[in-house]
């Protein structure tokens, strides 16, 4: 989306900074607008198995797969991922030897040898596993589906861990994607998170990235923080522009202290208020827009030639667990702790736990946590609303989908809020929407959130 007008762009982050910072942050519009996961006590692990053996008629539709890798070597006190910091090897190898048996048991009923067109790697710290592990981890997922040049595999990494030996590795085991976690590059921010992320390190990976030949470099941008201001975030965005990654996914800082007490370590006092938030992403966005980088959905930046810019323009982008893509298919498959897995009638929570995931598997059991069952009038209207976010318009047909009624009190809401306009039988988010729809929905959006579950 590049911008000629100056005045005209000013004038639209500053509307969109006058819905948000009045009171209408998270109307009543927006939560109607919503077509979350509603955890279903009623659901049983019977009813997962029978959603499994109807994906079997499903064999010509590539599906994607997510692993969850919780491990880290430390903890950042903004994280808000299930994680535990461990220094025992062996405690990975014995997750791994989990992994193997519900990847067994999963497939077992899924069927063998299903094509990916997603593999992902999330966690966690994905490359604090050891070479013989990821080796490991990479074999017994290719024991149980198709893994061929089409599937897009990728995994999040911490730079300072990244080798030039474990990046040929990585490469060598067919991953392309490599998704850096930096969150901010400031060094008074990452102070305040307890993190130590060192520039020159980060460029020596990029350039290393590119040579070894990873076709995808993607970083994180994380606003929200403490200690942050819209010039320190402008010097990060600076410097990850000098960077040149090919994708940046830019979220908004979730605190939720209840659910992961070491966020409490964070002073809330020098975190961002929501004016300046908003002051933060607008000068986000002007800046990758005014460079060689398209704004994708709510909180993506990515070069014009990128995959998900094109299918953005085409009107033909998706996002699913594992995030943006190009991709036609939307079942997801996770596997370890905490993971999620998205199919057609049914969505379900791994035990987040990993003791109770691990006690489960030992049971011979799949390790389901929480399940929501997705009738079709809700599969649609997560389509539809996922649609809406990824590609900023509907046809008719999809959107009568967002209101079981079909009555549009959500659409007419806002829509006189400026946050979408219907003309014919079209419906578009506005410029206003997307600042404010982002600041809304942050990084956990309505597609995505459990109700009454972390």
């Amino acid at each position: 989306m590049k911008r000629s007008d100056d005045n005209s762009k000013n004038n639209r982050s500053d509307d969109a900074r006058m819905i948000i910072t009045t009171g209408a942050m998270e109307p009543d519009s927006i939560k109607l607008f919503d077509s979350g996961l509603s955890f279903d006590p009623a659901v049983s692990h019977n009813d997962y198995i029978a959603a499994l053996e109807d994906e079997k008629r499903n064999l010509g539709e590539a599906l994607s797969v997510y692993i969850h890798l919780p491990f880290c070597p430390s903890r950042c006190l903004s994280c808000d991922h299930q994680t535990t910091v461990s220094h025992d090897h062996k405690q990975i190898d014995r997750y791994l030897d989990k992994l193997e048996v519900e990847v067994e048991l999963v497939t077992e009923h899924l069927g063998k040898g299903r094509r990916l067109q997603q593999l992902h790697l999330g966690g966690g710290t994905p490359n604090y596993l050891s070479e013989v592990q990821l080796v490991r981890l990479v074999d017994i997922l290719d024991k149980h589906f198709t893994i061929d040049a089409q599937t897009e595999s990728s995994l999040e990494a911490n730079a300072q861990r990244a080798s030039v030996a474990q990046l040929s590795l990585l490469h060598g085991l067919g991953f392309r994607t490599l998704n850096l976690e930096l969150r901010d590059l400031d060094p008074t921010v990452q102070q305040a998170l307890g993190r130590h992320q060192s520039l020159p390190v980060i460029r020596d990976v990029v350039d290393n990235a590119r040579q070894i030949g990873f076709e995808t470099i993607a970083t994180d941008l994380v606003y929200g923080l403490p200690m942050q201001s819209a010039a320190s975030v402008q010097r990060t965005v600076d410097e990850l522009l000098a960077l040149a990654p090919d994708r940046i996914s830019c979220y908004t800082y979730s605190r939720r202290a209840n659910l992961f007490q070491h966020q409490r370590a964070i002073d809330s006092a020098q975190l961002p208020s929501i004016a300046d938030k908003v002051a933060i992403f607008s000068r986000i966005v002007d800046k990758f827009c005014g460079s060689d980088y398209e704004w994708i959905g709510l909180d993506c930046f990515a070069r014009e030639q990128d995959s998900i810019s094109e299918a953005h323009r085409n009107g033909t982008l998706h996002r699913n667990w594992i995030g943006y893509t190009a991709q036609s298919g939307r079942g997801v498959i996770g596997f370890g702790s905490s993971s999620m897995t998205d199919l057609s009638s049914i969505c379900v929570q791994n035990h987040a736990n990993i003791d109770q995931w691990s006690e489960s598997i030992e049971r011979g059991e799949l390790p389901m946590s929480a399940a929501a069952r997705l009738s079709p009038n809700v599969r649609a209207r997560r389509h539809a609303l996922s649609d809406l976010m990824c590609n900023l318009h509907l046809n008719d047909d999809q959107h009568t989908l967002l209101d079981p009624n079909q009555e549009y009190p959500a659409i007419k809401a806002l829509t006189e809020e400026g946050l979408i306009e219907v003309e014919g039988n079209r419906l578009t988010m506005t410029e206003a929407g997307r600042y404010t729809l982002h600041q809304a929905w942050g990084d956990s959006s309505p597609v995505y959130r459990w109700r009454t579950i972390a």
